[in-house]
């Protein structure tokens, strides 16, 4: 049996509030600088601005950790976000790990997991890129990052659908990502649907390695409250290799406060005789 712990801290700093504005004006009368303070209230978002060009840009820095087993993985970025999206310089977690693509059942672990994050925990990922941006109902990203003691990297791509209006359904979604090293290429593919407090999707992951690995999974949420989410999945894990399937099923639970900080766990496989435990601890300021 083993018993896989996932642990990160998302850490966003940023300027404070927004009253008691000063500009700082450049002869260029494209380019200003904004500052902002004021004594807020605990809810509120902390908020610092540059422009360029009239666009407004929030710098940003995040901080990561999780851990599996007796493996380690960190993450640390600095970058902004923009009107259009989000930019993040240093190691930043992959597109698939963190982006556009729903996190599935809420609290469970994942069981195939993209190959970034594999590195990382090999503790090999080195520096990357990440961009995310969003326009009305589409969301897309990229990420590249470099993988140490090799000269190989691994590129992914992430895209998001969503419609609101939907007779019956508040909101269906439909999504899609692929991650490739050169060598291995991870794919995931499916829908999601939304209605009052549940959530339900079905999607298809697929892998090329050891001759080929399909994980077809369905997931189910249910949002007891606007803070804490209840999750449930069940997903066949497909050898070609060796012509075997496994079934596994997963239970989790999300928590999440108005702060910023949360706490997810759960368990993968709790009917095999392999189940996989994980816990997710987070802070965002």
């Amino acid at each position: 049996m083993r018993y896989p712990l996932a642990a990160f801290i998302l850490i966003c700093v940023a300027g404070s509030g927004h009253a008691e504005e000063q500009s700082l004006v450049i002869d260029d009368a494209s380019i200003s600088l904004d500052f902002a303070s004021v004594s807020r209230l605990a809810t509120d978002a902390p908020e610092t601005s540059f422009r360029f060009g009239g666009a407004a840009v929030e710098p940003r820095v995040k901080l990561g950790l999780s851990a599996n087993d007796d493996r380690r993985a960190t993450y640390a970025s600095a970058g902004f976000d923009a009107s259009f999206g989000e930019v993040g310089i240093g190691r930043p977690r992959s597109i698939l790990d963190n982006g556009p693509l729903p996190d599935g059942a809420p609290g469970v672990p994942q069981t195939l997991r993209p190959l970034a994050a594999e590195a990382a925990l090999d503790e090999r990922l080195g520096a990357g890129l990440r961009v995310s941006a969003k326009s009305g109902p589409v969301s897309f990203g990229t990420s590249l990052h470099s993988i140490e003691q090799s000269n190989i990297s691994v590129l992914g791509f992430a895209g998001r659908y969503d419609v609101d209006r939907v007779p019956v359904i508040d909101k269906i979604a439909v999504y899609g990502g692929a991650e490739s090293d050169g060598d291995e290429q991870r794919f995931r593919l499916g829908t999601e649907m939304t209605r009052g407090i549940t959530t339900a999707g079905v999607d298809v992951l697929r892998s090329n390695e050891d001759q080929g690995r399909t994980l077809s999974q369905v997931y189910l949420g249910l949002a007891l409250t606007s803070s804490v989410s209840l999750g449930v999945s069940g997903l066949r894990d497909t050898l070609d290799a060796s012509d075997t399937t496994d079934t596994r099923f997963g239970l989790g639970a999300s928590i999440a406060t108005v702060g910023g900080a949360f706490i997810r766990g759960g368990v993968d496989g709790f009917t095999s005789d392999d189940p996989a435990f994980g816990l997710s601890v987070g802070f965002e300021f």
